[in-house]
């Protein structure tokens, strides 16, 4: 996996699935009864509600947030990357029966820039100034960036990269690399999420590292 010169001071990964779920399901309780987390894990659990349309819980490392047709699990600290993906291939190994359209696998990162002038440089070269925006704005800025593209394989979805300011970091850069991947019409239940996560997991996150050292490792060299 290509390495980025200037790794990330922060980073948080997700996994976010469209389909039909039950919420109430994806409680502490049922993670302990599944094996997918410990007892004492559950039992500590931050649970924010849990009801027939809802689901929120926390544990030290992750949280969860279901609604019937959305669940999101992301990290709460890293690198907990191998392990969110587990957690969710055990999850929807249990519920293989569930449909699932579309899934998200997503990276934000959060990367020092040397100093302002570098900072406010890589809003300038993504987005140039002088022909559409200083002659009709004063000292304009760039806040935040999206480019979408085609999937690079012969998955059905698309890869969209936001570029923006950091809130975490001084004179930082928040890129986030959203890998959405599309349901083949044959397979309508949760087995070829599975499959997708055994099989292209390492090939997504080989796909943020490069996108992450194409931006920030060529921001550092302007």
């Amino acid at each position: 996996m290509e390495q980025v010169l200037h790794a990330p001071t922060h980073e948080r990964v997700g996994i976010v699935c469209i389909g039909a779920f039950n919420p109430r399901i994806f409680q502490p309780a049922w993670f302990s009864s599944q094996g997918l987390i410990a007892a004492d894990e559950a039992a500590e659990s931050d649970v924010q509600i849990i009801n027939n349309d809802v689901c929120i819980f926390s544990t030290s490392w992750f949280r969860l947030e279901s609604i019937n047709n959305r669940v999101s699990i992301s990290s709460l600290s890293t690198p907990v990357f191998e392990m969110l993906r587990d957690l969710t291939l055990g999850t929807f190994a249990a519920l293989k029966h569930t449909p699932i359209e579309r899934v998200g696998l997503n990276s934000n990162a959060d990367f020092e820039m040397p100093n302002q002038q570098a900072y406010e440089k890589i809003g300038h070269e993504l987005a140039p100034k002088p022909i559409y925006w200083a002659p009709v704005m004063s000292d304009p800025r760039t806040l935040s960036l999206t480019v979408v593209s085609e999937r690079p394989d012969k998955q059905q979805g698309h890869v969209k990269v936001t570029v923006g300011p950091s809130s975490e970091v001084a004179n930082g850069l928040h890129l986030e690399v959203n890998d959405e991947f599309h349901c083949p019409p044959e397979s309508p239940s949760s087995e070829w999420f599975t499959k997708l996560l055994t099989s292209d997991w390492d090939t997504h996150r080989a796909r943020v590292r490069q996108i992450q050292s194409n931006v920030i490792d060529r921001a550092w060299e302007l």
